[in-house]
């Protein structure tokens, strides 16, 4: 348990527990939860002289990513980053719309970054550069301005603008490595926007070392749930609870729009091996497009928690990892910490495998490992360049 967890706990107010308890028994916790390690499993991968990122497509999938929250970019101010293999800047305009803009970060000129020393023309939507302040449009890139040119300022004088949503307090935008315009729109839930619904906060994950297929093919892969996911943790780490199992009930489906699968799992504790029926939960995943940004549904008795997992590359076996909660507000704070605690140290358990493995382009697969070949022939529409996965496997037969 590290410190911002313990800072999170120590923030429920729903508990009504007095802080000096807390300062007492968090340290008897700490010291049972260490006994309760399993420490006979080692989960770091050796060192080794070869590249394992070498074995996955490189190339980044056509899609929707999530770029930052919407708190971090400030009215007139522009951040700078690195993602998809590019650089970029976003900035929110100056002017009455005060809307986000995501374009490339180096000038078209003479290849200033505008990430540094460029600025918001105040009162407007747009970017100079910092090195002959020429000035772009945030809505089409085009050059607005040359301080020194009295003719026609070039057609071709234009920043590539990625085109972005501002939605549930995050910014997403779209990727494409022709750049062009979106296949299919950003991710809409209807029922988010609903007053019943809060938000409940975000968990960040940089540097995960994997490849954003493999978190893809993991929805497929319905054998592995009982030897990562089968036994209990205790929420956000991964420390077993003796005697407690999860009982999985997973399946997998392909739906009427071509970018999107979803996911299915009923999960409810065993104790002693006696399913607990009252602890039962039911989670639906959408997965809109190549995993970049998914969405769980968490259905139970204590009502509906939604939550967007979202991953985005900075280089190809480079993730950084996104988590954010939002939960109907009968739900108690304390509760949605724990489930989505839950949720994420099962996500970690999966990741001393991502990260240690390697893609295996023609693996052997027996016919109850689910259907991960046809999973990545449907992963091959977000690629420019189509994988070449097995061809002597027949997809019928999943």
């Amino acid at each position: 348990m590290n410190l911002e967890t313990m800072a999170e706990i120590l923030k429920i107010s729903d508990l009504s527990i007095p802080l000096y308890i807390w300062i007492l028994i968090l340290p008897i916790l700490l010291i049972v939860f260490r006994y309760l390690r399993r420490s006979n499993t080692k989960l770091v991968g050796p060192r080794r002289g070869i590249d394992r990122s070498l074995t996955y497509p490189r190339q980044y999938a056509i899609g929707w990513y999530y770029l930052c929250d919407s708190d971090e970019i400030l009215r007139g101010h522009i951040e700078h980053f690195y993602r998809l293999g590019r650089e970029m800047v976003a900035f929110r305009g100056d002017d009455e719309h005060r809307q986000v803009s995501v374009v490339e970060a180096y000038c078209v000129h003479l290849g200033a970054n505008l990430g540094v020393g460029g600025r918001v023309v105040p009162g407007t939507n747009c970017i100079q550069c910092p090195f002959h302040l020429w000035e772009f449009d945030g809505k089409n890139g085009h050059c607005t301005k040359i301080p020194y040119l009295n003719g026609k300022i070039p057609e071709k004088a234009c920043l590539q603008v990625y085109p972005s949503v501002e939605r549930y307090g995050m910014i997403m935008i779209w990727y494409h490595p022709l750049n062009e315009p979106p296949h299919y729109e950003a991710i809409c839930i209807e029922e988010l926007f609903e007053k019943r619904f809060e938000f409940r906060g975000t968990y960040r994950y940089p540097n995960i070392n994997m490849h954003l297929q493999e978190f893809t093919e993991n929805a497929a892969d319905i054998q592995h749930f009982g030897p990562l996911h089968g036994q209990m943790l205790i929420p956000w780490t991964e420390w077993f609870v003796p005697f407690v199992n999860i009982h999985h009930t997973p399946s997998f489906s392909f739906v009427d729009e071509p970018w999107k699968i979803m996911f299915y799992n009923t999960a409810m504790l065993q104790i002693f091996g006696r399913k607990l029926e009252s602890t039962k939960v039911d989670a639906s995943i959408i997965f809109h497009g190549p995993g970049s940004i998914t969405l769980f549904r968490f259905d139970g008795k204590f009502g509906r928690l939604y939550l967007f997992h979202t991953n985005t590359p900075c280089q190809y076996t480079k993730l950084n990892v996104v988590f954010r909660v939002f939960a109907e507000r009968k739900i108690s704070r304390f509760l949605s910490w724990y489930i989505v605690g839950n949720w994420i140290a099962q996500w970690q358990r999966d990741l001393f495998v991502w990260e240690n493995k390697i893609h295996k382009r023609s693996p052997i697969l027996v016919k109850t490992d689910g259907p991960i070949m046809k999973l990545r022939r449907w992963f091959n529409q977000f690629y420019l360049s189509k994988e070449d996965n097995d061809k002597d496997v027949n997809v019928n037969d999943w």
